[in-house]
């Protein structure tokens, strides 16, 4: 139908652009041995080369439009076709070789926190064809599970739903379509689903899930792996609790028990199952908080490696000695542990200003490759995802029965309110007493100009001073915080 060459129309363009490979049966793996031949015989030359002729940018659009070929601009919960499938698989080969070639040209060594090595001028970042060879055949299988989780669905008399049309034109310019959205789905049945479709599209739901959290642990992972960009650390101010606020600042700062779901709980960060008409916060929202929180974990990494430096050369070891520097560490945690909540939780966010300028400072192509990838894949997840949730939305709106897939946040107790009333009484005192420091100053600059002098020696520092000034890494695994002193 006109749904299906809709979808199938760019998969034969991106056979189109490996068409020598098509003629023969057995190129792909000929081309492989001779490319592995040359390499062999013309030694580090052909690496140069190929390191040369092959850009981070060009590859992650190379990756991008073939996943796009493959599952459309708007993914359905439809089997995509085997051509489609192989093309796919012939471009990720030969970008995986390319990217890995490229990468060893200029590899670079992986320095560990308290390795004890200092970082020098060759050691600018991690081994990128490492790093790409270990996670590549992961974000392919995931890739296959997410092709089996679609592969029983189709438009044949024995499915369960259908799609009218491939999507819906949102904005178009000359025929040109500019936006589309998802179309929503048409049940075969006025009653719903019978039990075993239910069971058939909630069972698929969770493969894809699984997917999803997969390729963003991958995504982050490599973002993280990219140069730091010193730009980017010269624009950092001083101060974090600014960044954050006084509320979010105290609640990273406890001293008990710290739970990231609770705090984005009371954020109304709720998900993206809840729409933003039911008071759940927008994905701009979500953008804005995980911008803030980078910042704030630049400025405290910083000040903590400082701390501890102090504390390294102090010899009388006095009441409250590293006490600063485990709280610093603390917030890193809480502020790194409720990142990943956000991210669970909105795996489709835009990117940060961070890894907007990583991205686009990256000189690696095997990072480039291994974050367009996972990127594809979390665009192509969270897109059948929400079809998937948009049948069973529309099988419960039939049968007339709640959906149990909408997560509702529970009503907040006496304690949750009290609670909540002070922080934002203790938020309100921060912003009155900044409001009167202000006005002092702004009085005070009338008369003498020790005002001036105090803003600019609280200017931001200079490139020499800005070492050291990164986010805390997002750990998925094992994130007890510890209260020991040994």
């Amino acid at each position: 139908n006109g749904g299906d060459g809709a979808r199938d129309a760019p998969a034969s363009a991106g056979e189109r652009g490996d068409a020598g490979a098509r003629d023969d049966g057995v190129a792909s793996s000929a081309d492989a041995r001779e490319d592995a031949a040359a390499n062999e015989r013309s030694g580090p030359t052909t690496s140069a080369t190929s390191a040369a002729n092959v850009e981070p940018a060009r590859v992650a659009r190379v990756v991008a439009e073939a996943c796009e070929a493959c599952w459309g601009a708007v993914p359905l919960l439809r089997a995509t076709s085997s051509s489609s499938r192989d093309a796919l698989s012939r471009v990720l080969e030969k970008v995986f070789r390319d990217a890995t070639n490229a990468s060893s040209a200029h590899a670079t060594v992986i320095l560990l926190p308290g390795s004890g090595k200092v970082s020098g001028p060759d050691d600018a970042g991690v081994d990128g064809a490492a790093m790409l060879r270990e996670h590549w055949a992961y974000l392919r299988a995931l890739d296959t599970q997410l092709s089996n989780a679609c592969a029983s669905f189709s438009d044949d008399d024995d499915g369960a739903f259908t799609y009218d049309v491939a999507y819906e034109v949102v904005r178009e310019w000359n025929g040109v379509v500019l936006e589309a959205k998802a179309v929503a789905p048409t049940l075969k049945s006025a009653s719903g689903l019978t039990k075993e479709e239910y069971k058939k599209i909630t069972g698929a739901s969770q493969w894809i899930r699984g997917v999803l959290e997969g390729a963003v642990r991958i995504l982050l992972s490599s973002i993280e792996a990219m140069a730091m960009p010193t730009a980017w650390q010269v624009s950092l101010p001083t101060n974090a609790k600014e960044i954050v606020g006084i509320r979010l600042y105290n609640d990273l700062s406890v001293d008990y028990a710290f739970d990231p779901d609770a705090l984005a709980d009371r954020e109304c960060f709720w998900g993206t199952d809840i729409p933003e008409s039911e008071g759940s916060m927008s994905e701009i929202d979500v953008w804005t908080m995980l911008d803030a929180l980078e910042k704030a974990e630049a400025i405290w990494s910083a000040k903590m490696k400082e701390q501890q430096t102090i504390d390294a050369v102090t010899s009388v070891q006095l009441w409250g000695y590293g006490s600063r520097a485990k709280a610093l560490s603390k917030r890193l945690r809480n502020s790194s542990a409720y990142r990943r909540v956000l991210y669970n939780r909105y795996p489709n966010v835009e990117f940060t200003s961070l890894q907007q300028m990583k991205i686009a400072k990256n000189e690696d192509v095997a990072l480039a490759a291994l974050a367009a990838y996972a990127g594809c894949l979390i665009r192509v997840a969270s897109a059948l995802r929400d079809r998937a949730m948009d049948v069973v939305e529309a099988h419960h709106n039939a049968a007339r029965t709640p959906n149990p897939f909408h997560r509702r946040p529970k009503s907040p107790g006496l304690l949750e309110m009290l609670i909540s009333g002070t922080r934002r009484t203790s938020e309100w005192a921060y912003d009155f007493s900044k409001s009167i420091e202000k006005s002092l100053d702004d009085t005070f600059s009338v008369f003498s100009s020790s005002s001036k002098l105090r803003s600019c020696c609280a200017a931001a520092p200079s490139v020499q001073g800005v070492a050291n000034r990164s986010p805390a890494p997002i750990h998925f695994i094992n994130d007890s915080d510890s209260d020991d002193e040994t």
